[in-house]
């Protein structure tokens, strides 16, 4: 699901006024910092960066976070109605959730006023509230049917992972999900976190088929991000698309059913047949399907990093 086109238009709306110049200047510095990488530090500390920051990476986060849902919510035996949205900035991942599930309620931590500003003007939705609160170290208590997160742990240090950990498991009633970048990084992330909700009794809902110790090295899924004018100008490149790479744990706090294999990394294609390596219910497996089985053969050709099978 792409991000609908009248966010689109309202979050460049946040740069009129601005050079090029300017927003190509700020855009740099932000690059810059996140590739630098930080740990209990915020490199937004600005009305213009937080601008620029959303307009750069509200629709890469509303589509991965859009395809981590779909993929978890297909297990889940359930109904979503309330969801708290933590380190939810200006609130691609709770989008998400509105326009998937059939939400009531939606309460969006966040301590960078700049970023609630940008909510808040995106939303005007009765059903979205935001409260300014540093999760990692502020009293809390709200129980709601799921807790989200999307590209927030890994800024915390071990200290406030844990606590948020925690508290997001305090939280939810029914199910966690939780999205972080596509990076060695991110992955090994997820797995930890993976690790930790097991020991507290969650059962995995996606991607994993399984609840064994994981010994994948870097387990990460792909969506192609269209791209404006703006967003290219501000990112410096002609492509009128990005793929956008994220790892992501979903998490069920009752006993569910899982897919029973998932593709790990794109289809090697050749004459007469494809190469898969998948994650299923036994571990991680490669195999190989021919043009013999016809319908498997076509699915496996069309398949993405990701894709169940």
């Amino acid at each position: 699901m792409e991000l609908p086109l009248d966010y689109k238009y309202k979050l460049e709306s946040l740069l009129e006024g601005y050079s090029l110049k300017t927003l190509k200047e700020c855009a740099l510095k932000i690059s810059k910092n996140y590739q630098n990488g930080f740990v209990g530090e915020n490199h937004i500390k600005d009305d213009l960066s937080a601008k620029v920051y959303a307009v750069m990476r509200y629709p890469a986060t509303f589509k991965a976070f859009s395809k981590a849902l779909e993929d978890s919510l297909r297990y889940f035996d359930g109904e979503i109605k309330s969801i708290i949205d933590v380190g939810a900035g200006s609130g691609a991942a709770t989008l998400a959730c509105a326009l998937n599930i059939k939400l009531v309620k939606a309460t969006l931590l966040e301590i960078e006023q700049s970023m609630i500003d940008i909510g808040k003007f995106l939303f005007e939705d009765e059903r979205v509230q935001y409260q300014k609160i540093d999760i990692t170290k502020d009293l809390f208590e709200e129980h709601v049917d799921m807790v989200i997160s999307s590209y927030v742990l890994n800024e915390l240090d071990d200290v406030g992972r844990l606590n948020c950990l925690n508290k997001m498991w305090d939280m939810a009633d029914k199910m966690i999900l939780i999205v972080e970048p596509g990076t060695p990084k991110g992955s090994a992330l997820i797995k930890q976190v993976r690790d930790y909700y097991i020991s507290l009794g969650g059962h995995v809902l996606a991607p994993c088929p399984h609840m064994n110790a994981c010994n994948y090295d870097w387990c990460h899924f792909s969506t192609r991000v269209a791209r404006s004018k703006l967003h290219k100008d501000l990112k410096g490149g002609d492509a009128p698309y990005e793929d956008e790479k994220f790892s992501y744990i979903a998490i069920s706090k009752e006993p569910c059913s899982k897919c029973s294999s998932r593709v790990l990394r794109h289809p090697l294609i050749n004459s007469g047949f494809v190469d898969l390596e998948v994650c299923t219910q036994e571990g991680i497996k490669k195999i190989k399907i021919t043009k013999k089985d016809k319908e498997k053969f076509k699915a496996a050709r069309k398949a993405n990093c990701g894709d169940e099978i």
